[in-house]
């Protein structure tokens, strides 16, 4: 059976840790009361219709999962005793694993619920949680079933997924001065999120600047936005990179690419057609990084990718494990 490094899907949960002054207490979190690519050119545009004016959406009382809470609990005790059983390089148990299966049960249930239903209390504790026990079993057992990683990392994108769904529900992006963006590539599934993780090639904590999307040898990957191209070309670890200028101060870009489509100085309309997805570079797999940039600040995708109104998943998966740069 495929096993994967524990500590490598560490860094998928780092990576969607909250903003500063978000951080919760040991008490908080643990607290039960209640509160093949073609030769032939693909069709340069997908739509290239501009989206609606966006409006603030009225955010619904959240309502705090007492279930949630409790598996939490219930999980971290189970776990704590099953690691103390275990020698350290040991196989990960069956009831462990039996453990972990039935907490991404509860997972999938509290996010079956509604954004506006959400309290976003349960969601940092639920990453906090999840990021403490994947750490503490990676120190034990070392690795993990490799169907069970992906199920472990498919849960804790979600998370991520719904914290900034949450956000944009209190301060919609055009409030905030943020784009509306189209996905770079569909389907859509989230490999690794934004922020501090542990580097799977350099095997250190780095700050990972955008975000890693599944994609096929050869899957055409568009642009999120109207713009015009600044780069085309090789950009060292990036290798084969498409940057694109947008309106004001923002500007994408799209990573790994196995073949460029476009030429600097380009105008580009959403969802024209910038590149074949590939592994060029310093990357792990076939994958898309793709990051967002404000007046030379990285900036999350999440918070402005996708939207209720627009067309595609409004919570789009998280699977395959952890790859990129």
């Amino acid at each position: 059976m495929r096993r994967l490094p524990l500590l490598a899907l560490v860094s998928v949960c780092a990576c969607s840790s909250t903003r500063s002054g978000q951080k919760m207490s040991f008490d908080e979190v643990y607290d039960t009361s209640e509160p093949a690519p073609s030769e032939a050119r693909p069709p340069p545009v997908r739509g290239s219709e501009e989206p609606p004016p966006r409006r603030r959406v009225r955010v619904a009382a959240p309502e705090p999962s007492d279930e949630l809470r409790d598996a939490l609990v219930s999980f971290s005790r189970r776990s704590k005793a099953h690691r103390r059983k275990v020698a350290r390089g040991g196989p990960m148990p069956l009831g462990q694993v039996e453990g972990w299966e039935a907490m991404n049960g509860v997972l999938d249930a509290f996010l079956a619920r509604g954004v506006e239903r959400t309290d976003a209390r349960d969601v940092e504790r639920a990453r906090t949680v999840l990021e403490a026990e994947l750490e503490k079993d990676g120190r034990t057992y070392g690795d993990m079933p490799g169907a069970l990683a992906e199920a472990v990392v498919l849960r804790v994108g979600r998370l991520a997924v719904r914290m900034s769904e949450l956000r944009r529900l209190v301060q919609p992006a055009d409030v905030d001065g943020l784009p509306r963006l189209a996905w770079p590539v569909d389907p859509v599934t989230i490999t690794s999120v934004f922020g501090q993780r542990w580097h799977p090639i350099r095997g250190e904590q780095r700050r990972h600047l955008g975000v890693d999307l599944a994609a096929r040898q050869g899957q055409v990957v568009y642009t999120a936005a109207k713009g015009v191209v600044l780069r085309a070309g090789w950009n060292g670890d990036h290798g084969l990179q498409v940057e694109v200028q947008h309106d004001g101060r923002w500007l994408t870009r799209y990573s790994h690419l196995s073949r460029v489509l476009v030429e600097p100085g380009e105008i580009l309309e959403r969802g024209h057609a910038v590149g074949l997805a590939g592994e060029t570079g310093l990357a792990t797999g076939v994958h898309l990084h793709f990051e967002l940039w404000r007046d030379g600040q990285v900036v999350d995708p999440l918070d402005a990718l996708g939207d209720e109104g627009e067309e595609g998943p409004s919570m789009p998966p998280v699977a395959r494990g952890v790859t990129g740069m």
